[in-house]
């Protein structure tokens, strides 16, 4: 830990669904023939957790700029994958529909403290007259919270109560909801087949593996005392369901647009769970086209199609010639233009009023860096051309508030779930780690 480097890496198929322990005890027997079996005994073991693709959670605001936005951001923060969202006020066929897409936590948001009271109480019956059985966090006007508490509580539910994400205007306050969405997610994970065995050898899980990214992320960016981060940047990760973009800035007025809505975090997270390579790949052709993908491909739209059912139904499969390559990259391309895009902000135009420019959403134009990761991105001979769209493209407006022009790097020892979880022990060596990791 002392160097600051990375010793030895390995990989194994999960075995989360039969045994999460042998699995382990495949990662130990690589890790024993490096180092040996005395100094694995005395190493520091530290785990994360992607809890079998996230934790499903359903965000319900009063605003779709306000409320909703604050609590979208919180559940990311958090490492949640939002299933659905809901905003205004509900009604019993919106609960009838929560309940069947089978959340794991309901993350209830709105109302300034001493602010809207009706509309968040309204909010709160609804949910508490439903058949929705998972528990709920109540993270709006501290106001009533007792009363939505003794409401949930009187319908036989379980309900959480945490800091207003939004006591004023301009103000964000994530920690508290942040901090009990993940022990929520831990407490999940322990119906993992093979869990007491796991913590017999490594203790607990000590996060979510998103929220574990995040944290590396922000450490990247801002550096130690001791030691410089690499400034402003976006971390794009790709995987199979789902793109995940991270970005670590502060947001700013975009040419002295006005910022609207719910303040933005320096350190985001979004989850784009329709934008992935494998059986979120007709997701893709539907968000783009399936003549643009094949355009971009250079195959036909027949080969397209074939290639993408090929992935829906093969999860696994690898490109196994040059024209299964080819589609694998432009899904890859797709998927993080896309995925930036919908995390960054926008310049609406108003006309009344003389002319008024609102930037909805964070300004990522001035990220100085972009690090891709993810097997995809990692893996392959020229990452940088898959996140060449990353950019403002010629065709674009100015008001698209994407990167202009950075470096790209990656992360090439795939490290930046570990180093996070590594951060609270000696947040040095884990910049370190990440500093000889992410290179061109």
């Amino acid at each position: 830990m002392g160097e600051g480097r990375v010793v030895h890496t390995d990989k194994f198929p999960s075995t989360v669904h039969t045994d999460a322990s042998v699995c382990l005890g495949h990662c130990f027997d690589s890790v024993r023939e490096k180092i040996g079996d005395k100094a694995l005994k005395e190493a520091l073991k530290l785990s994360s957790s992607s809890a079998a693709g996230g934790l499903r959670m359903t965000v319900i605001g009063l605003s779709e700029t306000l409320s909703y936005t604050a609590g979208k951001n919180c559940a990311y923060g958090a490492g949640g994958k939002i299933i659905n969202n809901y905003f205004g006020s509900l009604t019993s066929a919106d609960a009838e529909e929560i309940a069947a897409s089978k959340p794991e936590i309901l993350l209830l948001c709105g109302g300034y403290e001493k602010g809207n009271r009706t509309s968040v109480l309204h909010n709160a019956e609804v949910l508490a007259e439903s058949n929705i059985t998972v528990p709920v966090i109540y993270a709006g006007n501290s106001v009533i919270s007792q009363e939505v508490r003794s409401m949930m509580k009187a319908a036989g539910k379980e309900c959480f109560l945490v800091r207003n994400i939004i006591p004023n205007i301009g103000e964000l306050d994530t920690e508290d909801a942040e901090g009990l969405i993940r022990n929520l997610f831990m407490k999940r994970i322990t119906n993992m087949k093979g869990l007491s065995k796991v913590q017999a050898q490594i203790g607990e899980v000590v996060m979510p593996t998103p929220a574990a990214v995040l944290a590396a992320g922000t450490l990247l960016s801002n550096g130690t005392a001791s030691q410089e981060g690499l400034g402003q940047m976006l971390m794009v990760d790709v995987g199979g369901a789902t793109t995940d973009v991270y970005s670590f800035c502060p947001n700013k007025g975009y040419n002295g647009a006005k910022m609207i809505g719910a303040p933005e975090p320096d350190s985001k997270r979004t989850v784009e769970g329709d934008m992935g390579m494998r059986e979120s790949s007709i997701c893709i052709a539907r968000e783009v086209g399936i003549d643009v993908l094949a355009d971009g491909a250079g195959v036909s739209q027949e080969e397209m199609e074939r290639g993408i059912q090929r992935r829906i139904t093969e999860t696994s499969c690898l490109p196994d010639s040059a024209s299964e390559q080819s589609i694998d990259d432009e899904l890859a391309r797709k998927a993080i233009e896309v995925s930036v895009r919908r995390h960054a902000g926008r310049i609406e135009h108003v006309v009344a009023g003389g002319g008024v420019q609102n930037q909805i959403g964070k300004n990522i134009t001035e990220i100085e860096t972009v690090i891709g990761t993810g097997g995809v991105i990692v893996n392959h001979r020229d990452p940088a051309s898959l996140m060449r769209n990353i950019f403002l493209r010629p065709d674009e407006p100015e008001d698209v508030l994407v990167p202009r022009k950075s470096e790209i790097l990656v992360d090439r020892d795939y490290v930046l779930f570990a180093a996070g979880l590594l951060k609270d022990y000696d947040d040095n060596a884990a910049l370190s780690i990440m500093k000889k990791s992410v290179s061109k």
